[in-house]
């Protein structure tokens, strides 16, 4: 009888050092990295820094290569344009960045005033590179006509004229080789914009650019000044 007491009293003794334990920490808590869709930061950034735009539904043809992904139809990027222009939002948040830091200090420098339209030719547009004729893909058979345009990705624009703040044209045919402030003007530009789109072509690059600068920020680099 007293063993079996004795065994009693020995595991309630045990169980009453388990209740006492402490319970084990909990293991901390690890936050959870916010993943944001690139697509929508890019037209939130647009609406903070006041471009005039729509967004567009994405489009595109998979058998010519051309198309857009995250769309923007723009009217005026950081300043307004002849006519608006459908490119990505990529493309539209680096003109922001193109007008604002690269051309409006230039114009102030050189003018003493702003630029407050921009000119120009075009943006998308189904073509083949180095052909201003505007030849659609399809016609040239996709590929075999040449590498499609930056055009054709809505990456690129073709920047014909710069009207300042006091309705004076600074046209890119009329005075690139002209003398003075406007053809110093296009070059101070035509030099910076190297630093903010990955393609820069003039009428210094070939015969194709005589009255324009082409910009884009496609893969390949090039500052054709």
């Amino acid at each position: 009888m007293r063993i079996r007491l004795a065994v009693i009293a020995v595991l309630l003794l045990g169980l009453s050092a388990c209740a006492r334990a402490p319970m084990p920490a909990a293991p901390p808590m690890v936050a959870v990295p916010q993943i944001l869709d690139p697509d929508s930061v890019c037209l939130q950034d647009l609406a903070t820094l006041g471009v005039d735009f729509q967004p567009m539904a994405s489009f595109g043809d998979s058998e010519q290569g051309c198309g857009i992904s995250n769309a923007v139809k723009v009217s005026g990027a950081g300043v307004p344009w002849n006519r608006a222009g459908v490119l990505t939002c990529a493309m539209a948040r680096t003109l922001v960045r193109y007008q604002t830091e690269v051309v409006q200090p230039v114009a102030q420098s050189r003018f003493g005033q702003p630029v407050k339209r921009l000119h120009h030719a075009g943006t998308y547009d189904c073509r083949v590179r180095r052909n201003n004729s505007t030849k659609v893909a399809a016609s040239l058979g996709g590929s075999r006509g040449g590498r499609l345009s930056e055009h054709s990705k809505g990456q690129a624009i073709d920047v014909t004229a710069f009207e300042l703040a006091d309705g004076t044209m600074v046209s890119v045919k009329k005075d690139w080789r002209g003398g003075a402030d406007k053809a110093a003007f296009l070059h101070d530009v035509a030099r910076a914009s190297c630093s903010t789109f990955n393609v820069v072509l003039t009428p210094n690059h070939d015969r194709f650019h005589q009255d324009h600068l082409h910009l884009d920020i496609g893969p390949h680099t090039l500052c054709g000044y």
